[in-house]
């Protein structure tokens, strides 16, 4: 018998809402086919993340290129390290189909501003991409890296373009640093942290690690006691203190957390007394805060062992003071020191051809005629090596005489620029500030009639370990209303809701507020992966 016909349901046809619509693919390395301005942004970090998202679409069609396609809130990332937050809890993709932007994975290899295009290299098929590098890797020039790395290059053409590529981390030529040390800057870095210390803890409780071995492998060393550094050390003593070692109850006592800096004092940007009490605070609650201390070396091994060293990771690291000697870790985080990365420090050096349509002199005249017979070079700052940048942050240009002439469509901000009327502080928030600012700027089109711009501090934030933190308010305004020093719990019930309210998605920002919430009921996460 045969069986019953059935109909085959007919559904209606699928319909975007308008907000969503699919675009018509585009060449990005074509000028768009409407009147607005392409505005290349060069980065995904705080800088290059906030201003194409500030720009008018209506004006600019932005397009961001950088080597990651997202964005990290790098406030909380030592918090996905210490396992208080996964690491998706921080992360924002550039990708949005609530803003009108393209974006390119890749890395600007060159600029040239006199044809107005950006050299880019694709970094999507490539390892390594959500780790660190450090002035070292850069100048290797492609040295030891695998094939399948490099792919071809292409120029995309800009009206405007902005420089915010932030820097890189500086080992300082330390011996050992490059190699063994695991830095801390993006999402990359936090997950290895992570994974190391369950290493060490489950190295440790192997029977055949000896007692000497174990307090190598739990003894976690950071080096650079600032606002990451400090916070990293905190993170960890609450995660290894409060949560791993209920797991590991044999290792009582064992554990170990060591805060290193060539400074005298912790958290030096805070007044004098708050790093004294984060320093007092710290070693009651078991981190051994070494300042003044000189790291000379960082090798495998046990301390004492002859060479060679080859790398083990079922082993520990001996690192080296000028102080101390030799010191058996399992696990060295090198959190201290800014460097340019190569397009700044490499790329951006002489001007080959002077951009005389794009190009004004300090005073706003126009360059002299014999201004492309002169020999130009990038304005930059001479000790960390940062474009220096008018107080528009447009991108300078000097000749062998000292005469500077000012780029109209070239703008940097962040970490690689350093504006010569007064800079910021190398922080978020400052970044933060001059991409609003400057998107607001170029909105409004009255870049030449504003004031330049003028940081102002909103107070500085840091947490020490055991639910206390730090907050100091600038000496200004409202000195009267509030107090410009707290402690304390108070201070992290600040800190937790300034990051809480600052945390970019309404997504997030509910992910981060229920797992905080979890982890009071329940417990950190452990997991290692």
């Amino acid at each position: 018998m045969k069986p019953p016909f059935r109909t085959i349901p007919r559904y209606p046809p699928l319909r975007w809402p308008p907000s969503q619509r699919i675009r018509t693919f585009a060449d990005i390395r074509q000028h768009p086919g409407n009147d607005k301005e392409r505005v290349v942004v060069l980065g995904s970090g705080w800088g290059g993340y906030t201003l194409s998202r500030k720009l008018s679409p209506r004006h600019f069609a932005p397009v961001v290129i950088s080597p990651r396609s997202y964005f990290v809130f790098t406030p909380l990332l030592t918090d996905t390290a210490g396992g208080d937050l996964d690491f998706s809890h921080i992360v924002e993709p550039v990708r949005d189909p609530r803003f009108k932007l393209d974006f390119i994975q890749a890395a600007a290899r060159a600029i040239d501003i006199d044809r107005k295009t950006v050299l880019c290299e694709p970094t999507i098929v490539r390892s390594g991409v959500t780790e660190t590098h450090t002035e070292e890797d850069q100048q290797k020039n492609g040295k030891d890296v695998n094939k399948w790395e490099h792919s071809e290059m292409f120029h995309v053409p800009y009206d405007k373009l902005i420089i915010s590529v932030g820097a890189i981390s500086r080992t300082f030529k330390t011996p050992g640093v490059k190699d063994n040390a695991i830095f801390f800057r993006d999402i990359g870095d936090s997950r290895r942290v992570r994974r190391r210390v369950r290493e060490c803890f489950e190295l440790a409780v192997l029977p055949t690690t000896s007692d000497e071995m174990r307090r190598h492998l739990l003894h976690f060393a950071i080096v650079g006691a600032g606002p990451t550094g400090t916070e990293l050390a905190a993170a960890l003593r609450d995660f290894i203190y409060t949560d791993l070692i209920t797991l590991y109850p044999t290792l009582v006592g064992l554990p170990r957390i060591s805060l290193y800096d060539v400074a005298p004092k912790v958290l030096s940007m805070f007044d004098e007394s708050l790093s004294r009490y984060a320093k007092e605070t710290m070693k009651k609650e078991g981190i051994d805060v070494r300042t003044s201390h000189h790291i000379e070396d960082l090798r495998w091994g046990v301390p004492g062992a002859e060479p060679p060293y080859e790398m083990d990771p079922r082993s520990c690291l001996t690192l080296t003071t000028k102080e101390e000697g030799q010191v058996g870790v399992g696990m060295c985080v090198w959190a201290t020191g800014n460097a340019m990365n190569e397009l700044v420090r490499d790329s951006l050096r002489d001007v080959e051809v002077f951009p005389a349509n794009s190009a004004v002199m300090q005073d706003g005249s126009k360059p002299p005629q014999d201004a492309s017979k002169r020999s130009w070079s990038y304005k930059k700052a001479s000790q960390t090596g940062a474009l220096l940048v008018d107080g528009h942050l447009r991108v300078q240009l000097q000749d062998g005489s000292g005469t500077t002439a000012v780029l109209k469509d070239v703008f940097a901000l962040g970490d690689n620029a350093m504006p010569e009327n007064g800079a910021p502080p190398a922080t978020a928030q400052a970044t933060a500030q001059e991409a609003k600012w400057l998107a607001a700027r170029l909105n409004h089109g009255d870049l030449q009639k504003s004031p330049p711009f003028s940081f102002k501090n909103m107070g500085t934030l840091a947490y020490i370990g055991d639910a206390r933190a730090l907050m100091q308010l600038p000496d200004e305004g409202d000195g009267k209303f509030l107090p410009q020093k707290v402690t304390g719990r108070m201070a992290w019930l600040v800190w937790n809701s300034a990051y809480l309210t600052m945390t970019i998605s309404w997504r997030n920002k509910l992910r981060v507020a229920f797992r905080w919430m979890l982890n009071r009921i329940f417990g950190r996460d452990i997991s290692r992966y």
